[in-house]
């Protein structure tokens, strides 16, 4: 296990998928949580392959990656952080780094996914050294878009140009 990234509340570390499969399936198999996103699982022989999935993914992407959200008072996992490349329309990754969240329901509104991302965009910022950090939302998902903006991340409109959708789009630079 590695541990990307610590705040006061939060462990950001990779996935363990063995150990974590039946945490990834309780997120993943809510309704609620995957209202806005592509990631769900029925299973938890699902949620391993999942985690398996995204452990290759995250050695693939110079950095980047998709990371067990825990808490450091009941080591729980509340959820994933992401920052990986952002998918074009035809599923390729671009030069475009995102950073995302998906926290179980019993964690949301605590403030968790802005901890996370503030750690995490910390990272990538001064250890990966990118220059601009985006994050997209459907429109509908005012919960993220508000996280962005208590991130201070810029508004830039919508665009169908990422995940076959259209989405509210944002960035923050280096120097935002």
């Amino acid at each position: 296990m590695t541990t990307i990234a610590q705040t006061d509340r939060l462990t950001i570390r990779s996935w363990i998928p063995e150990e974590d499969a039946e945490s990834a399936f309780q997120i993943y198999s809510d309704p609620e949580v995957t209202r806005f996103i592509k990631t769900k699982t029925t299973s938890t022989e699902d949620a391993i392959k999942l985690l398996q999935r995204w452990v290759i993914l995250s050695t693939q992407l110079n950095g980047g990656g998709f990371w067990a959200v825990v808490s450091k008072a009941t080591p729980e996992i509340l959820g994933t952080i992401i920052l990986i490349p952002l998918r074009d329309e035809a599923e390729q990754w671009t030069q475009d780094y995102e950073i995302g969240w998906h926290l179980k329901k019993s964690a949301w509104g605590n403030g968790y996914a802005t901890e996370a991302a503030r750690a995490i965009l910390n990272y990538g910022f001064n250890i990966l050294k990118l220059p601009t950090i985006y994050s997209v939302a459907r429109p509908e998902n005012t919960t993220s878009i508000r996280v962005m903006q208590r991130l201070k991340m810029i508004p830039i409109g919508r665009t169908h140009k990422y995940y076959k959708m259209e989405l509210e789009m944002f960035k923050l630079g280096k120097l935002t």
